[in-house]
């Protein structure tokens, strides 16, 4: 299962792709985009993410990813 959390204002769904973004997804109006994540939009309706929330999604992602030193 991926990671996600909904925000606790707006009720919008912030989960992790698999290819390290962040998908936000309105549950209202189904409207969706992807963010990396310091919130800057890669694509989709909608145009806004909280930094916070989309830090905290998708930080995991980043240090996972980051190249290890060879030794």
């Amino acid at each position: 299962m991926s990671k996600q959390a909904i925000h606790p204002l707006t009720g919008h769904v912030y989960r992790l792709t698999e290819d390290g973004l962040v998908e936000v997804t309105d549950p209202r109006t189904g409207a969706q985009g992807v963010f990396d994540f310091q919130a800057r939009w890669q694509s989709g309706e909608l145009r806004h993410a909280d930094l916070q929330m989309a830090g905290w999604v998708g930080r995991l992602a980043q240090r996972r990813t980051a190249p290890q030193p060879e030794g």
